[in-house]
């Protein structure tokens, strides 16, 4: 398969990001043939056309591939008919939670989890990008279960059921804006920050953001990510307590809660 490297949520040029020769090497050692539309641009307008250019390219798959704060910003200069009639699947992560909410409600197949940039830093070694590279050579994502955090709920195959979400805040605002309808799908929800001191508390006003969102408009069940929050010693929560927390205050939905470490997962938000 063809990637199309783009970049929607950093105004910045890929080329002179700190992590480009990894980036680069990465793609090369496992030999991924790869269109890139992201280098050589830090201009807002240039980096949105080049992304609507590699809808026209011969890739298969768009790699949006870094995370950042514009991909909102976007959102009114794609060219979604063509994003709709490419038939291309899309990749990121984080502020990607924009555009991929926007294109699930139009039909469109995307997948959430990791970027190109930092990718030998997150992930070292051959093995641990294994699956990524599975994915961009098959297009299939094949990810583990979704462990069951609730009572007399067997583990979920999310390769096999509908599911949107991404970074919780901004699916919340997404959310609000697009009113996908969630009977049949499962929402899946992440919060990360890079700040210390980022209590639970804190996490909780935001999952409220979320309920209060879709309290008329409930889903099969909910799919807890990995959420990463720090101390103020800057010292990561342990993810039981994290989950812990979010699922008792999920409980009262009555709903399936699950979890999976979407870290090391590609979740399909398809349109199956």
């Amino acid at each position: 398969m063809k990637i199309a490297l783009t970049n929607l949520c950093k105004l910045e040029d890929f080329a002179k990001h700190k992590t480009y020769q990894d980036a680069m090497s990465f793609l090369h050692e496992e030999n991924i043939e790869y269109l890139d539309f992201c280098s050589g641009d830090s201009d807002f307008d240039n980096l949105v056309s080049r992304f609507n250019e590699s809808l026209d390219s011969e890739a298969d798959i768009i790699w949006v591939v870094c995370g950042g704060w514009s991909c909102i910003k976007t959102l009114d200069k794609i060219d979604w008919e063509k994003v709709v009639a490419s038939n291309k699947k899309f990749y990121g992560l984080s502020d990607f939670t924009h555009f991929s909410s926007k294109a699930v409600s139009l039909g469109v197949n995307c997948y959430y989890g990791q970027g190109l940039a930092h990718i030998k830093q997150f992930f070292p070694t051959k093995d641990s990008r294994k699956f990524i590279v599975n994915f961009l050579k098959t297009g299939n994502p094949n990810s583990n279960l979704a462990k069951s955090l609730s009572v007399n709920t067997e583990d979920l195959d999310i390769n096999r059921v509908k599911v949107v979400g991404g970074h919780m805040l901004i699916f919340a605002f997404m959310q609000s804006q697009l009113n996908i309808h969630l009977k049949e799908r499962y929402v899946f929800l992440e919060y990360h920050h890079d700040a210390n001191g980022i209590e639970l508390k804190e996490l909780e006003y935001y999952l409220d953001q979320v309920l209060y969102t879709i309290k008329n408009n409930l889903p099969k069940g909910f799919i807890l990510g990995r959420c990463l929050l720090k101390d103020f010693e800057g010292t990561e929560m342990k993810v039981e307590e994290i989950n812990n927390f979010l699922v008792s205050k999920l409980l009262r939905y009555k709903l399936p809660i699950y979890y999976i470490d979407h870290f090391n997962n590609i979740i399909s938000f398809c349109k199956r």
